[in-house]
């Protein structure tokens, strides 16, 4: 009678376990994908690489393993073995389950989402419809706290606001890491500073706004993706850290 409850408990485990991972699977399908993104076909998530994910799986998987293990007590394996298996399982979960996004509405604005589920919203981009501001309402303070101008150094993405300080994002997790080329690839269309027309009026002088706190290093490792034809020959470069929270960035070209 042991050994058939033993038998049976065992097969429940392999059942209920194979039904987990089938849930897992879908789980993270649905929150990799573009499921709610709206009107924006530019709305993408940026989470880990391919290589992260599967150590996270087999992490996902060992630890599973050392669980049930440790839970039946095969081989005499003692249950104070479940501790570092869901410490494993844990972190495993939360790594594969990190992800950065400008999904939502229109795909306007930052997220980042832990564990799959618990999602926060970092913040809009202050661009209309991700091409332009109203220098009316940026005087009017209308702006502040949006988002205008990024960089990229290492693991961390640096999103510059208006009127506020910059904000501090983490692309990397332990070995879990999201290739920054392509969260820059995507959202520099969006997240990139205001180029200013009304001052290029005046032949030869250009201006560009972005957010408090950036340097000229910060625009014009910019420029490199999204304005080629002004990385070069510039001359008069000035940095103003402009009374409406915005820093503006003026040079001429020859």
């Amino acid at each position: 009678m042991t050994k058939t409850k033993k038998l049976i408990g065992i097969l429940l485990t392999i059942i209920l376990t194979t039904l987990l991972g089938l849930i897992y699977y879908f789980f993270e399908n649905f929150f990799y994908s573009d499921f709610g993104c709206g009107c924006s076909s530019t709305c993408t998530g940026y989470y880990p690489v391919l290589t992260s994910r599967l150590i996270g799986y087999s992490l996902l998987i060992s630890s599973t393993i050392l669980f049930i293990a440790s839970i039946l007590k095969l081989k005499g394996l003692s249950r104070l073995w479940t501790i570092p298996a869901m410490i494993i399982f844990g972190l495993a979960f939360y790594g594969n389950g990190y992800m950065i996004f400008n999904k939502g509405g229109c795909g306007y604005s930052l997220n980042q989402r832990i564990l799959f589920i618990h999602q926060t919203k970092l913040g809009d981009f202050a661009k209309t419809n991700a091409e332009t501001i109203s220098l009316d309402s940026l005087k009017d303070g209308k702006l502040k706290g949006k988002l205008l101008g990024y960089s990229i150094k290492e693991n961390e993405l640096t999103a510059f606001r208006i009127d506020d300080k910059p904000l501090k994002v983490r692309t990397s997790f332990l070995f879990w890491k999201v290739r920054n080329n392509v969260i820059l690839n995507d959202i520099s269309y969006g997240l990139s500073t205001f180029r200013n027309f009304e001052a290029e009026k005046e032949k030869g002088k250009y201006e560009f706004i972005g957010g408090q706190g950036m340097t000229e290093k910060d625009f014009l490792n910019e420029f490199v993706l999204t304005q080629k034809d002004l990385t070069i020959n510039l001359k008069n470069k000035k940095i103003i850290n402009h009374s409406d929270g915005t820093t503006r960035f003026l040079f001429e070209k020859e």
